[in-house]
């Protein structure tokens, strides 16, 4: 009896083991199952019209072999837009990284909060070394968390101001402002910091949000184009700048929108620049907020121009744009535009576009086309007003030949060169569509055209972007 109990118990405790270790094993089976999928899922990125493989891998600092075996991919060239990929070799990091153009004011401070995303990140991401690389303009990579919305702004920390303060305007809890915000104590605040949350930005009580809304408009900011900055403020102020030393000027319609027109030389060399806005308050307080801003390639080509070699002579160009210069460098506080910018021309073709480098008569003088050239395709040679403005120079000159020249306000000129004659006068008011001039061939051309030049303060831009984009773009 004790025998047969002996071996019953015996029996039952290989029994017992055998169950042990096929639970053991299905439990490990199933954490490496789980710990497998955490080493494939890390962080993902959607591919985007013209991604390649190669340049995603380039983008994120690993190979492109990497890639193709973590995700299993049998054809590294048949990528579909909208597809996700694991990107290898970021420990420690999750969400989708999302490509984004980084606004003015920016910080990666802002970024980290708004994001919820580790500081060490986004340095390691971007290939960054110091903060003062998160410049305006420039591609940012941002790992985002699919199952929650980026942060909200809620609360500007006053000059004196504590986050206690911030939170009760706000309507929030100082702590949860603490916890979002990634600080080490409710005190590790200073006055111009920005605070966010998930709290509903449109609350009634959220009323300490930045009073301050700073947009550059088309950022990053490209060689020949126009740099718009739009300021919402909803106190009262006055507003000065700078941008690479040159002194900005606000224009307002409502005192509550504020706008600054500069124009980007088509030859400036394409880097960083610094731009610096102050707002300056009845009671004596300013504000500044300076930021490197990105300036880009506008990616220009090259053509060839033959012309009478009189018009090549340098001491009277340099004479006749320095006689331009004191009338294009005028600001009128008053905007005379709405909307759009129309065609000066009927039937409008292109044969030559704005940037495109220069060599007139092989080598007899370099430099680049200062507008667009239309070509007559129309029944007449009429040339219109794009837009409302004062005829400021209607008169005949050495290389632009018979030429007007509007003022639409606020720093932003129209020219019309080559006419053949004027149907308007300086002095004259013009609406969009009232005809100015004809086309013709005067001055430095190679044939009947018209040449229509935008300038900003004296600095021609693309006057495609005009005809094509509304001004001003409130701030967003």
């Amino acid at each position: 009896m004790i025998f047969s109990v002996n071996k019953h118990v015996k029996i039952l405790i290989k029994l017992f083991l055998v169950l042990f270790l096929l639970v053991t094993a299905f439990f490990v089976r199933s954490q490496n199952a789980e710990a497998s999928p955490m080493m494939q899922d890390g962080p993902t990125y959607i591919v985007q019209q013209g991604d390649t493989l190669n340049t995603i891998a380039l983008r994120f600092g690993v190979s492109a072999e990497e890639i193709q075996s973590i995700n299993n991919l049998s054809d590294p060239n048949a990528l579909n837009i909208g597809q996700r990929l694991v990107i290898p070799g970021l420990p420690g990091i999750s969400g989708v990284l999302t490509s984004t153009t980084l606004p003015f004011g920016t910080t990666l401070t802002k970024l980290s909060r708004q994001y919820q995303s580790n500081l060490a990140d986004l340095a390691v991401l971007n290939k960054i070394t110091s903060p003062s690389e998160s410049m305006a303009g420039l591609r940012f990579i941002i790992p985002v968390k699919e199952d929650q919305d980026p942060f909200q702004p809620v609360g500007l920390i006053a000059t004196g101001g504590t986050l206690l303060e911030t939170a009760i305007r706000a309507g929030a809890s100082p702590w949860i402002l603490t916890q979002h915000n990634q600080l080490q104590s409710s005190w590790a605040v200073m006055p111009g910091e920005t605070l966010f949350s998930m709290i509903d930005p449109d609350s009634p009580e959220t009323t300490n949000t930045p009073s301050l809304q700073i947009t550059l408009i088309d950022l990053p900011i490209i060689q020949g184009e126009t740099l718009q900055i739009a300021i919402n403020s909803t106190t009262n102020a006055a507003f000065s700048g700078f941008f690479d030393n040159q002194p900005l000027n606000f224009f307002t319609d409502d005192d509550k929108n504020f706008y600054s027109f500069m124009g980007i030389h088509a030859l400036a060399e394409p880097k960083p620049y610094p731009l610096s806005i102050t707002a300056t308050y009845p009671d004596g307080r300013s504000q500044t907020m300076e930021q490197l801003v990105l300036l880009a390639e506008g990616g220009y080509g090259n053509e060839w121009v033959n012309v009478p070699e009189g018009y090549l002579d340098e001491e009277a160009i340099a004479e006749e744009d320095a006689y331009l210069e004191t009338i294009l460098t005028q600001t009128s506080p008053e905007r005379f535009w709405d909307g759009l910018f129309r065609y000066p021309v009927d039937e409008p073709c292109l044969n030559s576009l704005f940037g495109q480098r220069r060599d007139y008569n092989n080598g007899g003088l370099y430099f680049y086309h200062t507008g667009i050239d239309f070509a007559v395709c129309a029944q007449n040679l009429n040339v219109y007003a794009p837009a409302a403005g004062k005829i400021v120079v209607a008169e005949e000159l050495f290389v632009k030949g018979k030429a007007i020249v509007i003022d639409h306000g606020w720093g932003v000129f129209s020219g019309y060169w080559h006419l053949s004659e004027f149907n308007a006068n300086v002095g004259d008011f013009v609406e969009p569509g009232d005809i100015i001039g004809q086309i013709g061939n005067t001055g430095r051309s190679a044939g009947p055209h018209l040449h229509f030049e935008i300038d900003i303060t004296g600095t021609p831009v693309n006057p495609l972007t005009w005809l094509e984009q509304e001004f001003p773009q409130p701030a967003q």
